[in-house]
Parts: C-alpha cells; sequence; structure tokens
C-alpha cells in the first residue's frame, strides 16, 4: 500500500483532555448536546470529576478484555477544553480545583492552551463577566469561546437564546478586555436569516480582530425541538443551494479579514487555531472527563480504545464512587480507527496525513476501510486533491464533505 496516515505515537504523543460541564439555564431548541436545564450539583460535581482523575491517573484505561492498557504517564498535557452546557456557570475556585486535578495526571506543556466555553447569560453584569474572566485567568485559562449565536434580536429568539445582543456584546467587550484569545461562535441558516445580514454578522465580528471565529450551519439534529418543528412543517432547513451560497460568502468575506479557514467551520487569525480541537482532527489522544464525555487513546498506532463516560448527571453522581461504573470502554479495530482519522482529518484544509499508514495498516485493512476506486473519481472530479504527503478536499469539494465522507468510507462489519 503507497498511501498512509501518520498517527501518533501512544508513548509520545501528547495528551488532550475534555472536562464536560452539563448544565445550562435552558436548553436551546437545536442542541442535542448533553446539557440540562436543571441546577447544578456544583459539589458533586468536582468530588466525581475529581476522582476520575486520579484513577486514570493511577491505573490508565484498560480495554475490556484487559489485554491492552492506556497509560497517561507517557504523556504531557497539551491542551485543555471545559465545554458544555454553559462552563461559565461554574465558580473560578471550582475551575482552579479541576485544572490542578489535570495538573496532577501528566506534565502540562509550558504552551498549554486552556480554553473555557462561555455563554453571556451566565453573568448578572458586565462588571461581573470581567471579574469572571480575570478569576478565571488566574486560574490558568488562557482561551475563551462564547456562544454568541447572533447579534439580531430576532435570530436570538428564534434559537430559544436567553441572552440579548447586548448582553453578548458586553460578555465580547469583557472577554477582550481580558484575553488576546477570544472565539465566538454564531450559527447561520435560519428560516428568515437573508446573505446581506450574515455579510454584515461577519463584518463586525472580524472588525473586532477576534482570534477566532465559529460559523456553524444550523442542523437539526433528532430528538430536538427543531427536528419536531421542521417535521411538522413550521419552517424549513435552507436549500443545498442556500447551503453553498452561506458557506461560500462566509469563507470570502472573514479570509478577506486574513482568518484562515483552517477546518469546515473554523476560522482564525494567524497562529490561533484552536490548538485542543486541532489536535483530536489529526486523531490525536484525548480523555473525556464528566457526564457524557468521550475520548480516544491509542494504544498502538492503529489500535484506539474509545471511552465514554455515563451521560445523566443523576446516574453518573450515584455511580461515581465505582469508576468501572461510570466509564464505558470500546475497544476499536484498525478499519475503525482508520475510519475516524479520516473522518476527522479531511474536515481540515490540510487534510489527512498520508505518510505513515503503510507502517501500521495492512493493504487488506486500508482496502477494507477506504473505498480507493471512489477516491480516485473524486480525485478526477476535482474534489479531492492528493499531494505528496495529504490527502485534502478542495475548494469545490469542501461544501461535500458529507457526501464525500458516505462515498469513501466503505460499510464495517458490526464489531
Amino acid at each position: 500500500m503507497s498511501d498512509s496516515l501518520r498517527l501518533p505515537s501512544p508513548l509520545h504523543s501528547p495528551l488532550a483532555v475534555y472536562v464536560h460541564w452539563p448544565w445550562c439555564k435552558a436548553k436551546c431548541p437545536y442542541c442535542d448536546f448533553n446539557s440540562h436545564a436543571s441546577a447544578p450539583r456544583e459539589q458533586d460535581y468536582l468530588r466525581a470529576v475529581l476522582s476520575e482523575f486520579q484513577h486514570f491517573r493511577d491505573h490508565g484505561i484498560i480495554s475490556p478484555s484487559k489485554t491492552t492498557r492506556f497509560l497517561p504517564s507517557h504523556s504531557s498535557v497539551s491542551s485543555v477544553f471545559f465545554g458544555g452546557g454553559t462552563p461559565s456557570l461554574m465558580a473560578p475556585k471550582t475551575l482552579e480545583k479541576l485544572i490542578k486535578g489535570i495538573d496532577e495526571i501528566a506534565p502540562a506543556q509550558a504552551d498549554r492552551e486552556v480554553t473555557v466555553e462561555c455563554n453571556p447569560t451566565s453573568f448578572a453584569s458586565p462588571a461581573a463577566a470581567r471579574q469572571f474572566f480575570q478569576d478565571i485567568k488566574e486560574c490558568g485559562v488562557n482561551r475563551i469561546s462564547i456562544g454568541i449565536q447572533g447579534l439580531k434580536q430576532e435570530w436570538l429568539t428564534f434559537l430559544g437564546r436567553e441572552h440579548s445582543v447586548e448582553d453578548a456584546l458586553a460578555t465580547l467587550d469583557a472577554a477582550q478586555s481580558v484575553f488576546d484569545n477570544v472565539n465566538a461562535d454564531v450559527i447561520y441558516g435560519l428560516p428568515t436569516q437573508q446573505l446581506t445580514d450574515w455579510h454584515d454578522l461577519l463584518t463586525f465580528l472580524a472588525e473586532r480582530d477576534l482570534s477566532h471565529i465559529s460559523a456553524y450551519q444550523l442542523t437539526i439534529e433528532p430528538n430536538t425541538a427543531f427536528y419536531t418543528a421542521v417535521k411538522r412543517g413550521a419552517w424549513e432547513p435552507l436549500t443545498s443551494d442556500q447551503e453553498h451560497d452561506f458557506f461560500e460568502e462566509t469563507r470570502q468575506i472573514l479570509q478577506s479579514f486574513t482568518y484562515s479557514n483552517y477546518e469546515i467551520s473554523n476560522f482564525c487569525k494567524p497562529g490561533k487555531e484552536c490548538r485542543h480541537n486541532l489536535h483530536i482532527w489529526r486523531y490525536g489522544d484525548y480523555a473525556g472527563f464528566g457526564p457524557g464525555a468521550h475520548g480516544r487513546l491509542h494504544t498502538s498506532p492503529c489500535d484506539v480504545l474509545a471511552t465514554r463516560v455515563l451521560k445523566h448527571p443523576d446516574n453518573y453522581f450515584r455511580a461515581a464512587e465505582t469508576i468501572s461504573q461510570v466509564l464505558r470502554i470500546t475497544k476499536l479495530t484498525p478499519s475503525e480507527t482508520l475510519q475516524e482519522a479520516f473522518f476527522a482529518g479531511l474536515r481540515l484544509a490540510e487534510g489527512v496525513d498520508m505518510d505513515m499508514a503503510s507502517k501500521h495498516y495492512p493493504a487488506a485493512i486500508y482496502e477494507a476501510a477506504i473505498d480507493t476506486h471512489e477516491v480516485a473519481f473524486l480525485i478526477d472530479k476535482g474534489l479531492l486533491n492528493r499531494t505528496r504527503s495529504h490527502l485534502h478536499l478542495t475548494q469545490a469539494g469542501w461544501p461535500l464533505l458529507n457526501s464525500i465522507l458516505q462515498r469513501i468510507l466503505r460499510p464495517l462489519p458490526l464489531s
């Protein structure tokens, strides 16, 4: 097999850490994340997550068959991401204790990235927001991601957001007064949204010189209020032509402000990629803690343990005394790991690194996982491009990512 995929060495690659906070003030109608509009049990949460950290540090992760084991002692921690839910509902002291707990798992890289997701509804006033950001910066946080979603009140109301435009702007101001690495999440594809509206929003955010902008298409996920609404005909999602128009408008505007479109929905100023997510898209090792968190940990270059923590907070707390009841572990097959690496890597502008897979994947596994004839066909059609070291989407192929993945990833037998 001439093509290859570089996978990180389980002994030398850094470790990324994801910590999930499962509570929000309200459940948004488009959200299928593990979030719950109930009162946070912050002290129970802190005890349980610290217990997870300690078990992972002391015992690592062992495969269901007990034949393979991942030990974190071989890795440094390159990034930490507090996601949710709304982690900015956490007290800064709780964040500080969690970060100290992570420091005991493995040594932090000198330039470790620590991100906290925030919503404007977390703060009673602009002064409270500034104080929160100052406090968490002192704990070691150095990157903020804010769920702005839109800057028209009708958009925020439609999306079920409880903050106002003024709240969003005040939170952005507060974050940028403390941090030089701030991301704003925004959403396109709303029923009343026009391209001119979207152009104005992106231009406004770009002119604020944010380090990073995540521009997501509104997707209709099962088990959400929007899924039910669309099913009964309350409103219609974007057509494929409209999706293309919004996608191209996003790229053109942000690139004109020197943002790099390094991942399909993510744009950054030079050197300001989200290092945590980039590590995951490159299929590096990451450990997930807290209710519903997922992880991927290499026990060899093509063998991966997939981890999943119990999802509902109440079940999580009931089982928290016995880690084996909290954590679900699956050993992925080499074909599954290869497909996951393609699924993640093709989201990136750089694409999938193809230099090393021949050392780890026999040709039979590669052929079972990847339809090489479809890859060649899509290269010929100008939707994929193969350089010396990478396979990546072309500009024409990028809006078609999902359909391209469906074509090149072969059906695998149920494991």
